[in-house]
């Protein structure tokens, strides 16, 4: 058999003038990109399911409705209506597994410290919830909180402290990119 003769043979079996859908070159096309779309979102259909970062809390709606009655109230604390005066005290080029100092100082508008608040320092993984980070702030001076945190993934972090002075309360937010070692 010659390769003329085999391509001769070929087309006739495939080709857009047989008669028969399963053999014509634009059908089987067609079916090959649907075939291909449905596998590909059946891919990540299952990926998703089995790589769920769990984002979701189990209480989203309770939790959306507390958001609800106190938002007003974290607002006005976000704002800082207590005339604080705050900085956030953190290594510019933080790598992973490395243990930084975090201080968050703050002052009253007198310039007075702020005393024998609870300072928390929170740290969130946008992308893994499990990987958040909760610690306690101690006062190690007048108006100065400090944490030891080691970052266990490199990448976006949203970090936030949040006070609270008796009644008072004030909440920072940062952003940050922590780098592999």
């Amino acid at each position: 058999m010659t390769i003329s003769h085999l391509t001769k043979n070929m087309k006739s079996k495939i080709s857009q003038t047989n008669n028969q859908p399963h053999k014509n070159p634009w059908v089987i096309g067609f079916m090959g990109i649907v075939a291909t779309f449905l596998i590909v979102n059946a891919v990540f259909v299952i990926t998703a399911f089995y790589t769920s970062p769990g984002l979701v809390v189990e209480d989203y709606y309770e939790r959306g409705r507390e958001y609800e009655k106190n938002a007003l109230k974290m607002l006005a604390a976000t704002h800082n209506t207590h005339d604080w005066h705050t900085k956030l005290d953190m290594a510019k080029d933080i790598k992973t597994s490395e243990e930084n100092a975090i201080r968050f100082i703050a002052v009253d508008g007198r310039g007075l410290p702020i005393e024998g608040a609870k300072v928390q320092f929170v740290a969130y993984r946008p992308s893994d919830a499990s990987a958040d980070i909760f610690s306690e702030m101690k006062e190690i001076a007048p108006g100065m909180f400090e944490s030891i945190i080691a970052f266990p993934l490199k990448g976006i972090w949203d970090v936030n402290v949040k006070v609270q002075q008796g009644q008072d309360k004030y909440e920072l937010a940062k952003r940050i990119s922590v780098q592999s070692i």
